[in-house]
């Protein structure tokens, strides 16, 4: 007899007011939820680098002035003066060429015959005739092309192999007289001291270090970047690769290659910053092509579903039903518990529990498996028998319906503003996502795991 009081004031409670509240379900964990592996995702960054300074700096190492001379009793002797010009660098595809005006003088001295009778060093016995050119009169001209191939070390310092191209006096120095022609003996002479100054060059080059402006980069890289509201996103980069370098000019091109595992969290607790490491190689693929992987907040679902659902009215045996806001409740073993709030001649909440599937061609998440909880088919069937019927469930699941769309277009857009501005000093970075997709969802107990591919560009200028 007691318990039958009970059980009578328990339904009492239950459509009390015309209130329905049934027991929220339990929600028990049993399984454990294991992420796929996340694959490498490759990020290539354009990088553009102004080397005008480090040519300015070359070009200041360099000497400016050149003399040389070789002496021989018998026939013609010689010494020349050069004076080089600025060093002009011109990029050309994968080299850089460098271009050495200047102006040069000769003075030569031709002995016919000679003879080492009274001295070791020889006398000339016949008078010796003397010529010069560029000497009390303008400096001959004279002009030197180098070749420069570079590269980038593991380190990051730039390595160069300069070559002598030519060696080409615009103004020749001719002496009739004995028919010698000293622009040729002129220009091997200055391809002989040339070859330090090759060296030279490779010398200055190679103290050019692009370290640090990437280690600015990899930081502002591996900060997490505020998508405002929807968390942050973490590119976690491993490792760097980075292309031959292209020349136009004074400005160098590259490609540098990061090795990323992105994520997007909701926080940004244990970020901790890595050294930058050496360059390493492996595969690359064009453009910002990336498999990143995002957590959803079961807020944010409940406001996609709130929207779909909220107003939806029924007419269930006379009895109107309105439905108001949703609200997911939590996640186990894969499925969704939910929360539905109603009014109408009768108010209060139901909760269902459904399997979220997920359509990657359509990007959309249904619940087709649907239905009232245990707790709350208990309650109906205690308190409010008409409301249990299949028209509802229907029409929940019909509505329950989550167009993904909209959120990733939002999402992209604003993964855009985020892709774009200054991130270090003198470190600007601009990027545009062309398309973003969720190629498939696992709900976890606190929120929706979901793994989306983007591709588009991404771009660094120092």
């Amino acid at each position: 007899m007691k318990k039958s009081i009970l059980a009578l004031l328990g339904i009492a409670t239950l459509v009390s007011c015309g209130t329905i509240k049934p027991e929220a379900p339990e929600i028990s964990v049993q399984e454990e939820v294991v992420v796929p592996k996340q694959p490498v995702s490759v990020i290539k960054v354009p990088i553009k680098i102004n080397l005008a300074p480090y040519f300015e700096a070359t070009d200041k190492s360099v000497p400016t002035e050149f003399r040389g001379s070789d002496y021989q009793c018998q026939g013609v002797s010689y010494s020349y003066y050069m004076k080089r010009k600025k060093i002009d660098f011109t990029g050309v595809g994968e080299r850089i060429d460098l271009t050495v005006k200047g102006g040069y003088s000769v003075k030569l001295q031709y002995c016919p015959e000679c003879t080492s009778l009274f001295s070791s060093s020889g006398n000339c016995i016949i008078p010796i005739t003397h010529f010069s050119c560029g000497v009390n009169e303008p400096l001959r001209k004279l002009e030197v092309s180098f070749r420069s191939k570079i590269g980038v070390q593991n380190d990051y310092h730039l390595k160069a192999k300069t070559e002598i191209n030519d060696v080409k006096a615009l103004s020749p120095c001719q002496v009739t007289m004995f028919y010698y022609d000293a622009s040729s003996t002129l220009e091997k002479e200055v391809k002989k001291a040339m070859k330090s100054v090759s060296k030279d060059i490779d010398k200055e080059i190679a103290k050019v270090d692009l370290g640090p402006d990437m280690k600015s980069t990899w930081s502002a890289l591996e900060e997490p970047i505020d998508l405002d509201g929807y968390g942050y996103m973490f590119l976690n980069p491993t490792k760097v690769g980075m292309s031959d370098i292209k020349y136009y000019g004074d400005t160098a091109y590259l490609d540098a290659y990061l090795q990323a595992f992105p994520q997007v969290r909701l926080d940004t607790i244990g970020f901790r910053p890595t050294d930058l490491p050496n360059l390493s190689k492996f595969d690359v693929t064009d453009g910002f092509d990336i498999k990143m992987d995002v957590t959803a907040t079961y807020d944010s679902l409940s406001t996609l579903l709130t929207r779909s659902i909220s107003g939806m009215k029924t007419d269930m045996k006379g009895n109107e039903v309105i439905f108001d806001s949703v609200q997911i409740h939590g996640a186990a073993n894969q499925q969704l518990h939910i929360k539905l709030d109603f009014s109408g001649k009768k108010k209060g909440s139901l909760y269902l529990t459904g399997t979220p599937v997920f359509d990657a061609e359509k990007q959309k998440i249904s619940f087709p498996d649907l239905e009232f909880d245990v707790k709350t088919r208990s309650a109906l069937l205690k308190g409010a028998k008409w409301l249990f019927d299949k028209k509802i469930t229907t029409m929940i699941r019909e509505a329950a319906t989550i167009e993904l769309t909209e959120y990733l277009e939002s999402f992209k857009g604003t993964i855009d503003e985020s892709l774009n501005g200054e991130i270090d000093a003198g470190v600007q970075m601009n990027g545009k996502v062309n398309t973003i997709l969720i190629d498939y969802i696992l709900p976890r107990e606190d929120a929706l795991y979901m793994r989306v591919s983007s591709i588009g560009t991404l771009g660094i200028q120092m």
